[in-house]
């Protein structure tokens, strides 16, 4: 796939995941979902790549604290959206 020279200077990376409990973890997080796409059946949710992120990631990884009933309602919101 060719990108205009224009178009790849206002791309940004990009971090993609499958997994709902960590896109659950990163929306509780305050992490915005840049877009949802669906690959071989899957639902992929892409986040903006940031060292924050990372650091999200690492704390879910780690088992970090959050609050359970934002969690699990955010879990409700992503399963809707996926069906």
């Amino acid at each position: 796939m060719n990108i205009p020279p224009e178009e790849q200077r206002t791309l940004k990376p990009t971090y993609q995941t499958t997994d709902l409990t960590l896109t659950s973890f990163l929306r509780c997080r305050g992490f915005q979902i840049e877009s949802i796409k669906q690959n071989n059946g899957r639902t992929l949710f892409i986040f903006q790549e940031s060292p924050e992120l990372r650091a999200a990631i690492l704390d879910f990884a780690n088992d970090a604290a959050i609050a359970v009933r934002s969690f699990c309602s955010t879990m409700r919101d992503l399963k809707a959206i996926t069906r």
